[in-house]
């Protein structure tokens, strides 16, 4: 049977070699020193879990773990932090880190903690749509606190499984009904929460999916293209 694979992203030599010689008779142990590589091996690896440093160099963890959100790549998490603030308890919510440690910590109970978490997971997890396409939205850099991600959640989800809906006549107004609004409204909140996000955007990432210099992609070209990758996550 394969063993349940293990990523562990920390810049303590010291923590990452002791850490790695403690779970490596139970499980395939992936190490790596900054979060660039992390990142990498993350998408190449498929790991059951992630043990991570939120302040590596290279790529922050918390920056890492909203890349890998976005991309549907969801291990289990326990995160490794100095610094246990309302800020890393906000992200640790919004990104589903399973477990927090403040460090220093003991690598005897990190050890035991590992074990918890993977004790009853399941092999592989599938995310669930309205939570991958939520992921997806922050990373662009929409923000839940505006009523247009909400809708847009809701609307990626259903082109995702009825991608021939007429947007304006059917799509927004059965949005609409979820949250006691009109279609008109919801795509209205729609359009500015995507200007918004335009107007702070990462070139990068909007890069990987819609052509690079164009304008900003219309509100259903947008939703389009979402759905198409939350689609191909769940199949």
């Amino acid at each position: 049977m394969d063993l349940r694979k293990i990523l562990i992203a920390d810049s303590s030599d010291d923590f990452l070699l002791e850490l790695s010689r403690r779970l490596q008779h139970k499980y395939a142990v992936v190490p790596c020193r900054d979060g660039k590589t992390a990142l990498a091996l993350l998408r190449r690896e498929k790991c059951d879990m992630i043990v991570l440093d939120l302040m590596l160099p290279g790529l922050d963890g918390i920056t890492l773990l909203e890349k890998a959100a976005a991309e549907g790549l969801q291990p289990i998490i326990l995160a490794l932090t100095p610094l246990l603030n309302e800020y890393v308890f906000h992200s640790a919510q919004r990104l589903g880190i399973r477990y927090l440690v403040r460090k220093p910590c003991d690598i005897a109970a990190v050890t035991a903690r590992v074990e918890d978490l993977l004790r009853d997971a399941p092999a592989t997890q599938k995310p669930d749509p309205r939570d991958a396409a939520g992921a997806l939205l922050l990373s662009f850099g929409l923000s839940p606190k505006h009523d247009g991600f909400h809708y847009l959640t809701e609307a990626i989800v259903r082109i995702a499984w009825q991608p021939d809906q007429a947007f304006t006549k059917v799509l927004y107004p059965e949005v609409g009904k979820v949250f006691h609004r009109s279609g008109a409204q919801v795509e209205r909140s729609i359009r500015s929460a995507l200007d918004s996000a335009w107007k702070k955007q990462d070139s990068s990432l909007w890069a990987q999916y819609f052509p690079p210099g164009a304008r900003r992609p219309v509100s259903a070209a947008f939703i389009t293209r979402l759905a198409e990758e939350i689609r191909s996550k769940m199949e």
